[in-house]
């Protein structure tokens, strides 16, 4: 029993471990005194950890009790670093925010684990994961890449057996790094689990055909981090266990079931048919930017989503301050990029700005599922007629683009490669019809609700009087 024999369920488990802190005195491993999965569960003070990574140390420590023939008990932590601020950081000086895993088993087989991006409740997490997922998102090598890099050299690279590298989320990006700049490793594969992808574009061929022969790429179903980039490797889409648990759930790792056996309890192959479609959308348009310096701008825009996520996520915890940071942030990143021009840049900080507005609405939303109280206006005056009135016009608007963008489309067929930035960037501008679907929606809504809500009061208005 080995690494190689790992199921599904226990690389989940390990890449779960990941995300545990483990105390600098574990950290200072030699080759003399390696230690087990279980003794490093009982050097974690359980007491102190926050309740998401309670849940994480139980799902763990329940395994190993639960399964005496698991590889899990064979294998040894052979190194380990943590680049937090407060992550101890016993191996020099660097604060980037990455930390690492690296485990070994009797057959000369190694492993390193990347933890993936942290809670945003700390700040510190913020200023060191987020903003270089943004510089990760359009293909800036990072300072956690380089350090993965060093740090699978330093502890996994040369062994005699088979070589792993496994990560979640950003780990994933890490280990897809690793994978493609060691190629002449032969025995060296990767495992990653709803990875934020690497930029395609500046992939070489090998590199691009390493990522689908030697990286068994695993997404859920729903998840939103591994549709951040050009990514038509997928291996496996996994169902979620549940649809009620909001809008990061689908990312994290307990959202998936397992089978007795220790694989995927419904899983299918490949890509899903929404992503399979979306896919090749995205990389022709990604493609196309690439030609022209201009539509930088369309690279910009991609790794603005994932502030999005960002934004969406601290806004349902409430961080009403990291929401303006990551905002802000953002925003300096780009107005930075000088091959933007000054109207792109106001186009993505007004965008930004819508979704920190949509991001404060939501959080609205949730304090009033707690039971929140938020004051509203003593009287209201609206005419609902109107409101229907501008639904109408919306959907002759909507019908009208529509025609429009099939005329575009037609053209993609009928242009020369030179000139297909124009039609792309047409595409673009006409792209928005859901956004006309919302208005329309949210307009003919509205009224629908004033309206009953005024007749229910005039109803019990009657009877009172």
């Amino acid at each position: 029993m080995s690494l190689s024999n790992l199921s599904e369920h226990e690389k989940y488990i390990l890449l779960q471990l990941s995300y545990l802190d483990v105390p600098n005195s574990v950290g200072e491993i030699s080759a003399n005194s390696p230690h087990s999965v279980e003794d490093i569960m009982g050097y974690i003070d359980y007491d102190g950890l926050d309740p998401k990574a309670q849940l994480k140390y139980d799902a763990i420590d329940e395994y190993i009790r639960m399964n005496s023939n698991t590889p899990l008990k064979e294998i040894q932590l052979v190194g380990y670093q943590n680049n937090n601020p407060n992550g101890g950081n016993t191996d020099g000086d660097s604060y980037s925010g990455f930390v690492g895993y690296a485990f070994t088993d009797k057959q000369g087989n190694g492993t390193a684990i990347y933890r993936g991006s942290e809670d945003l409740k700390d700040v510190g997490h913020i200023a060191t994961d987020w903003v270089s997922n943004v510089e990760a998102g359009i293909g800036i090598t990072i300072q956690q890449q380089r350090e993965a890099n060093e740090f699978y050299e330093r502890f996994i690279k040369g062994l005699d057996g088979q070589q792993y590298v496994f990560g979640h989320s950003k780990g994933g990006n890490l280990a897809e790094y690793v994978l493609v700049n060691n190629l002449e490793d032969e025995s060296l594969t990767s495992y990653v689990v709803n990875g934020a992808p690497l930029y395609y574009w500046t992939l070489t061929m090998e590199q691009k055909r390493a990522l689908e022969d030697r990286n068994t790429f695993i997404v859920h179903e729903g998840d939103f981090v591994s549709s951040l980039g050009y990514a038509p490797y997928v291996d496996k889409t996994v169902k979620l266990n549940s649809t009620d648990e909001g809008l990061m759930y689908a990312h994290g790792l307990d959202s998936v079931d397992f089978a007795p056996g220790g694989d995927f309890k419904n899983a299918s192959d490949g890509a899903s048919l929404v992503r399979d479609i979306a896919n090749p959308i995205a990389g022709t348009i990604m493609l196309a930017a690439s030609l022209h310096p201009k539509v930088l701008a369309y690279r910009a825009a991609a790794a603005i989503r994932d502030a999005t996520l960002y934004i969406l996520e601290a806004a349902e915890k409430g961080l009403e301050k990291a929401i303006n940071w990551v905002k802000e942030e953002t925003s300096k990143l780009i107005n930075n990029v000088k091959e933007l021009t000054k109207q792109v840049k106001a186009e993505i900080n007004q965008f930004l700005a819508d979704v920190a507005s949509k991001a404060a609405i939501l959080f609205v939303k949730v304090v009033a599922k707690m039971g929140g109280y938020f004051p509203v206006e003593p009287y209201l005056k609206v005419n609902v007629d109107r409101l229907y009135y501008y639904a109408q016009r919306l959907e002759k608007i909507k019908r009208r683009v529509s025609i429009l963008n099939d005329r575009i489309d037609s053209l993609y067929w009928e242009v020369d490669f030179l000139d297909m930035r124009h039609v792309l960037k047409a595409d673009i501008l006409t792209s928005f019809s859901y956004r006309l679907n919302q208005n329309i929606d949210y307009l003919n809504t509205t009224a629908r609700l004033l309206d009953s809500s005024e007749t229910k009061l005039l109803s019990k208005a009657r009877v009172i009087r």
